[in-house]
């Protein structure tokens, strides 16, 4: 029999060692099969190991550089020309009380990455994250750095662009979110404690900021033409199903041309396809689970359907019913920690040590119920 196992990370669990305590658990339980047990990443930070954005996009050999200022330290992860932003974790959870996130650190970094000569860089951003000046930030720090004077948007915008020059720049995400209205950004950060007054305001200045950056992309475009988008409209970005990510900076960035897809397609349907759809079997290994399913479970089950496949999730915790089970694509699911369903309470040294041991019994116990032959 052979089996896929994608394996995100999970609280204190970095990715790679998720993949090989499930491939190792399944083995055990049936030394016959070939087992590929493959680390991905969800884009979204988990406690104490981040996203796992780093062990799965940055290739081979890659090196950490510092950037950023004091308070604001961060790394890249370069490996050859290739460039990986990970801002899940700096640039993540929601707008403090009266302050406001700037998205200057995403410009700077972009700025010192096409400095520096490389050619392609993937962006991974927050959902909905912190950062609330909808891309001022990032635009400004670009079209700095491209040594221009800037007396509008269209100059800003244009600027910004050439700073750019031809480095590619993929934009990867969690899940949808959107820019504005009862599914946007502002809504988004309500729901998750900010004050109702405060989110008010910043979906007025969003709306505000829409207008004004679209009616200068329109401008832009009648001089000169933007990158090829993928998975995105170059008519309105801001209607873009993932323009909300890392607080409307996805829609700023796609403005400027930049790819924008969910991080699923790039770190199983690039990387895995073939293989999942030679399997007999795909296990997606993924943290809680809430309104949105893991992009890398969503990718992978969508690899299956096309081919018939069957998929079973073993996920930390969350909210996923038997009866929901097939119009989700899937066709088992098993609950690492059902406790934490409702919970929202800290992770404890106790809590983690437990993760790995829950992770081996009820991968072994997949393999049980669903191996054959």
């Amino acid at each position: 029999m052979r089996v896929v196992l994608t394996c995100s990370p999970l609280p204190g669990l970095r990715a790679k060692e998720s993949a090989a305590i499930a491939g190792d658990a399944w083995r055990e339980r049936r030394p016959g099969d070939a087992v590929l047990a493959v680390p991905v990443s969800d884009g979204i930070a988990m406690p104490f190991v981040g996203s796992g954005a780093d062990e799965v996009l940055a290739g081979t050999g890659a090196t950490q550089v510092q950037l950023g200022t004091a308070g604001e330290r961060h790394f890249a992860h370069v490996c050859g020309e290739a460039v990986l932003l990970d801002y899940t974790e700096v640039l993540g959870g929601v707008p403090g009380r009266g302050t406001r996130g700037s998205s200057r650190m995403i410009g700077e970094d972009l700025a010192w990455a096409a400095a520096s000569g490389h050619r392609e860089v993937n962006v991974v951003l927050p959902v909905p994250g912190s950062v609330s000046d909808m891309g001022a930030g990032l635009l400004e720090a670009l079209a700095r750095a491209d040594g221009r004077t800037c007396s509008d948007e269209v100059a800003t915008l244009a600027a910004a662009r050439s700073a750019l020059g031809a480095m590619r720049v993929n934009v990867l995400v969690s899940r949808e979110q959107r820019l504005l209205g009862l599914s946007g950004v502002a809504r988004a950060w309500m729901l998750e404690g900010v004050d109702i007054a405060q989110a008010q305001s910043f979906e007025r200045a969003f709306a505000g900021a829409v207008a004004t950056l679209g009616e200068a992309a329109a401008q832009l475009t009648s001089q000169q033409s933007l990158l090829p988008l993928r998975g995105s409209s170059p008519v309105d970005p801001s209607r873009n199903i993932h323009a909300g990510a890392g607080g409307g900076s996805a829609f700023v960035l796609n403005l400027l041309g930049c790819a924008i897809f969910p991080i699923g397609e790039a770190v199983v349907r690039e990387r895995f396809a073939s293989e999942i759809q030679d399997a007999d079997l795909l296990v997606s290994v993924c943290a809680r689970i809430g309104e949105d399913l893991p992009s890398s479970l969503l990718t992978g089950a969508a690899l299956a359907q096309e081919v018939g496949i069957p998929v079973v999730v073993v996920y930390d915790s969350g909210g996923i019913r038997k009866g929901e089970l097939a119009n989700l694509g899937l066709n088992g699911a098993y609950e690492l920690r059902p406790e934490r369903s409702y919970s929202d309470a800290e992770e404890t040294a106790a809590d983690l040590a437990e993760i790995p041991v829950r992770l081996a019994e009820l991968v072994g116990r997949v393999a049980r119920t669903w191996g054959w032959a």
